[in-house]
């Protein structure tokens, strides 16, 4: 993990910031949106807001949010083969 993705999550610790668990993601009402890596992609968002849309200074921010989904996706996958509700 690189530098950028531990400060991206300690600095959303800092605000009160919370991932979604599992739990709540498959307990949500269908019509309910929820990101379980919205903090990384907030701090995308900020970064291109910073960088006057220069995606090659947030490059670093891409990568924890890509790495964020790799996780949740195997987070998930990891229920599903087990048996949980999905």
């Amino acid at each position: 993990m690189s530098d950028t993705t531990e400060s991206i999550r300690a600095a959303s610790q800092e605000k009160g910031a919370r991932r979604v668990t599992l739990r709540e993601f498959e307990n949500k009402k269908s019509s309910r949106f929820m990101d379980p890596c919205a903090i990384e992609a907030k701090a995308s968002y900020q970064c291109l807001d910073e960088n006057n849309y220069n995606k090659d200074l947030c490059s670093e921010y891409f990568a924890a949010y890509r790495e964020c989904k790799t996780l949740w996706m195997a987070e998930r996958k990891k229920a599903w083969l087990s048996g949980e509700k999905s």
